[in-house]
Formats: C-alpha cells, structure tokens, sequence
C-alpha cells in the first residue's frame, strides 16, 4: 500500500507514525505543510532563515532535520512543502495555485490513501477541494478550539469531513465524543460507526534524537539538589500557569523547589514572591525541550480544559513523571499514581499537595519511572500496535471506496 501522510504542526506524533506503518508493509510519504509567516513545525524549524513557498530545498530540509532525525527517518521520503497563507485576495489567489500544484504532485504519485493530520487552515481546505477523488483519511487531533483559542476553519473542516463522510481518526475517546455531538447536531443522516475511530498516538521518539542544549537551565552549584519543577508549550490561559504558581508557593514553605515556565505567548500571571524561577518566554527549540526534560524532576499540567495533550508524549520518553489535571485526555493516558498524579481539584492547594507527595516519597516516584517505560512499550500505547490499527483503518477506507 503505498500512502501519503500530510501533517500540519503534529510532526512530533506523525514522524513516529510514518516510521512503524513502514513496519506494516505501508510505503509512506511524509509531507509537512507550513505557512509561510509561521515555518517552525515544532519538529523543524525554518523561522531563523525562512524558505519560499513550494516545496523545501532537500539539502536545506536534511540540514535543518540533523543527523540524528535523518537516521531515524531513513526510510520514509520526507518533505516539506511552504504555503502563501496571506491576508488580501492576491494571497488568497497565491494559496489557491500553490494548493493546485501541490495536489498535482500528490495526485500523479498515485496514493492509495492520502492521510491529514491536524489541517485546520484555509490551504488545507482547497487541499480537501483538489484532493476530492483521492481516497482520503484524516485525523483529528482537537475537534473544538481550546478556551481562548478561536479557528474559524476548525468549524469548516468539520463540515467538509461530515459532508463528504470522510473516515476519521481520533486520538482520545473525548475527541470521539464530541465529534459525534458537533454532527448530530448538523444533521440527522446515517452514522457509519466504522467510518470514525480511536487510535492513540504515542511517545514522540522524535525527540530521542536531538542532541541537548547545554546552558539554557540555570542551576547553580548551591541549588542542584534541589528538585526543578517543569511546565512548558504555548503559554495560554487555559493551561493554568497561574494555578502552578500558587502550588509552587505554597511548597516553598516547607521544602526548596524551582520552578521553571518555558514556552512562548503572552504572560497572564507573575511570579511574585516566588522564590526561586526561571521565565523562558519564547518559542522552545527542540534541544531546549530535551534538556529541559532530562534535569527536571516533574512536569505538572494545571489545565483548566484539555481535550488531550502531546506534552505526556513528549516528556515520556524520557521517563520523567507527569502531575496533570484530571480533565479531558488526561485520564486516558495517565494512569493515577502508575505513570504519573491525577488531581481532581484543579487549585495551587491541590497540586501542591500532588507535587509534594511525589518529591517526597522515592519509591513512588521510582516505580511510576519505571511504570511509564513498560506502559508504552507495549499494548494500545505502542507504536507497533498504533500502526496496525492504522494500517487496518486504511484499508477498511480503501474497501468502503471500493479501491480494494
């Protein structure tokens, strides 16, 4: 089966993906789409010298992945492909040529099945148009915006999905659920169970393969032993910065802990009376991320909402130890007091409580380490049983298509 993958700013979960299906027997093209104002997929970034649009200069794209990347990848053909995404009909004109000659590729290489991941965007929509004969998967990471996010495409890729009841792929039962209620509340028609399927994503080896930075934690000889508490990724409301704050507070109390915010967006909260932070406000690097996992003793997640969330897959291969909310996707991927803390209660008392119970019992802390490792190894979190089911998903789409 020969397949092209198309992902929007989830190349940390699509490379992992791509990389076991080729174990499926499933020959696999990625292709990361990016706009032209905004080129850092998280997983490469181009912000610091920005390419045109079309598709990446190969060499420029392998240098920018690292060696490391390269090797894992090996064998998946890999591109990256710059979109307009301009304000003004002129742009709007630009996005609609540039989506016809990237369809055009995709559509002379012949795709059994052409997979989205994550394309709520104006070009991802006159992709859907050009791409309409193809046999189409997608995958929704998020089905309705964050609280404070607004995306006037989240709704109209919606409709186009229910429209032309394209299969889907969803990453939490939550995701699932909510697609459902947004559908039946569009229409009555007939409800394929087969069409819409949960299949998790899982840790983002991608990140095993940057090489850390070195001087971005400030640690000094006189605070080594003393634990690090970690939050990082876009800084909105929802997340509950603010909430960490006041647990970090209360903490500092009874034992020494520093804290470090990492991650770009405006701040809505401040660090009064805290006595010993760091403010990193601004887009991570890769290599920032992984030596800000590696010397952090907890990452803590006060979210106010979360449908779902990559920051477990993205500390877990490290087998650092999560303190989230009990909200959303959470509960689905950790398991309380086995891989990581769930708190109910979503205060500073609460979490401090939460933080505290695992700075200060080893045991605990040691087994849920241990815990994490075995969990994604093995069973519905593994790569290996991710990619069957998604390769089992593309060929029941294949089948409904009437391509088999």
């Amino acid at each position: 089966m020969k397949v092209a993958i198309i992902s929007s700013y989830c190349l940390d979960s699509t490379m992992p993906l791509a990389m076991h299906l080729q174990e499926q027997n499933i020959i696999v093209s990625l292709y990361g789409i990016l706009p032209n104002y905004n080129q850092n997929s998280f997983v490469i970034d181009f912000s610091k010298k920005k390419q045109p649009n079309g598709f990446v200069n190969e060499n420029i794209l392998k240098k920018q992945m690292g060696a490391g990347l390269c090797q894992y990848l090996k064998k998946i053909t890999t591109k990256i492909f710059i979109y307009p995404a301009g304000a003004g009909k002129r742009a709007f004109l630009n996005d609609i040529f540039q989506a016809w000659k990237f369809s055009n590729y995709i559509i002379k290489s012949n795709f059994e099945v052409v997979h989205f991941i994550h394309t709520a965007n104006r070009f991802s929509l006159l992709l859907m148009y050009f791409l309409r004969k193809q046999n189409i998967v997608q995958t929704l990471h998020e089905v309705t915006a964050h609280s404070g996010d607004k995306n006037s495409f989240d709704e109209k890729i919606l409709c186009q999905l229910i429209k032309k009841n394209i299969p889907i792929i969803f990453n939490s039962n939550i995701s699932k659920e909510r697609f459902i209620q947004y559908r039946s509340a569009l229409t009555s028609s007939f409800l394929d169970e087969n069409k819409y399927k949960m299949i998790r994503f899982s840790l983002y080896e991608t990140y095993l393969h940057f090489v850390p930075e070195t001087k971005i934690v400030n640690n000094p000889d006189s605070k080594k032993n003393i634990p690090i508490i970690l939050h990082f990724g876009r800084i909105v409301p929802y997340k509950g910065i603010d909430i960490l704050i006041d647990a970090i507070k209360i903490i500092q109390k009874s034992q020494p802990v520093h804290l470090i915010v990492a991650g770009g967006g405006d701040a809505y909260f401040n660090f009064d009376n805290i006595d010993s932070y760091e403010f990193l406000n601004y887009s991570i690097s890769n290599e920032e991320i992984v030596e800000l996992i590696k010397n952090c003793s907890i990452v803590v997640c006060p979210y106010r909402s979360a449908s779902q969330s990559g920051i477990p897959m993205t500390v877990y291969p490290f087998n650092k130890p999560i303190i989230a909310s009990n909200t959303g996707g959470f509960k689905e991927i950790i398991d309380d007091g086995i891989t990581g803390l769930l708190v109910n209660d979503i205060d500073g008392y609460s979490f401090a409580l939460a933080i505290k119970r695992l700075l200060n019992n080893k045991d605990l802390y040691n087994t849920i380490c241990s815990n994490i490792n075995i969990k994604f190894n093995q069973g519905e979190f593994s790569w290996q049983n991710i990619a069957k089911h998604t390769a089992d998903f593309y060929k029941l789409s294949m089948i409904k298509n009437k391509i088999l």
